[in-house]
């Protein structure tokens, strides 16, 4: 009887151990909190392909846009800690619990970080339509305004950001909620809505095509595509740079085995040639972090949307 026992544990052994090394045997979901389309997305769908290559499975990219990026949190947070369901958080979902009574969420720690990647620059712009070719110009456009101009969002990066400028600069621009960038941009370039803070990467195919101007962006040092247009503190906004970065996610309680082995994997799929060039064109940059150091730009992102949150009092329900 006791060998039969034996026997038994060590088949039940055997096979949980299988099961682990077998991770992954089927595809994976990323979820994508935003719109198709976008540079989110885009950059969402360039790391689902090297992490397709790399693991043997293919990585299924899934948006699940609304709610300012809350939606397709909350599939992920009530997604079994399998490994197969996956979130390509954007840093505002950091933000959302402190500017939303409906998140689904009371902090972003709540899921199990697996890495970060680069993230977006936003960047204040206004059609070519709007009489303003500087920050400077804009704001004194805006006050002389006989109504609140309006700004496109759809997501509460912009909103910090736009809440930073029109902040420190004392004017105001009544927001106008999207999905996403790709709904959005129709609006902005016909000059139906008169301001928004966009990925520069989104942005920045407009502003060389004339029908958009770029006016100031939210960074330490000007960008080196659009020398030209100076940061944000440059002209008067002397709020941090917000952070920026993509974070890959997983649900609560995600096994440490599995956490890793997607970790080394978002490292290899970032050195591919494929991503690195899907980056530049997207003008997306920033270190690939580790899970522990993933944990901690969160917290570091949580705490900045908080701040800002108790300062302003902003809300986006």
């Amino acid at each position: 009887m006791a060998e039969i026992l034996f026997a038994c544990g060590l088949a039940l052994l055997t096979s949980h151990a299988h099961a682990q090394a077998a991770y992954p045997a089927m595809p994976i979901r990323l979820i994508v909190p935003t719109p198709a389309g976008g540079p989110s997305d885009a950059a969402a769908r360039a790391l689902a392909r090297g992490l397709s290559a790399g693991l043997g499975q293919e990585v299924v990219v899934d948006n699940r846009p609304g709610a300012n990026a809350g939606i397709g949190a909350q599939a992920v947070l009530n997604a079994a800690p399998d490994g197969y369901t996956l979130l390509f958080a954007l840093a505002s979902n950091a933000g959302l619990p402190y500017l939303s009574k409906s998140a689904p969420y009371k902090s972003i720690t709540e899921f199990s970080p697996i890495a970060s990647v680069g993230g977006n620059t936003q960047c204040l712009v206004v059609p070519a339509s709007v009489a303003a070719k500087t920050l400077p110009e804009f704001v004194a456009h805006a006050k002389a305004s006989p109504k609140p101009l309006l700004r496109g969002s759809n997501n509460v990066a912009e909103d910090m950001v736009a809440g930073q400028v029109t902040g420190a600069l004392g004017f105001q621009l009544d927001r106008v909620p999207y999905r996403g960038a790709p709904q959005m941009l129709p609006d902005l370039l016909e000059g139906r809505i008169q301001a928004a803070v966009l990925p520069v990467g989104a942005s920045l195919p407009h502003v060389r095509s004339g029908r958009l101007v770029m006016l100031g962006c939210s960074m330490a040092e000007r960008l080196t595509s659009v020398p030209n247009v100076p940061t944000l503190r440059e002209s008067g906004v002397t709020a941090a740079p917000l952070i920026t970065a993509h974070f890959l996610v997983g649900p609560p309680r995600l096994r440490a085995d599995i956490v890793e082995q997607l970790a080394a994997a978002v490292r290899r799929a970032t050195q591919t040639a494929d991503y690195k060039q899907e980056m530049e064109r997207l003008l997306i940059s920033g270190p690939v972090r580790s899970p522990a150091e993933t944990r901690e730009l969160m917290l570091q992102a949580e705490a900045q949307y908080m701040q800002y949150a108790r300062d302003t009092g902003a809300s986006v329900d």
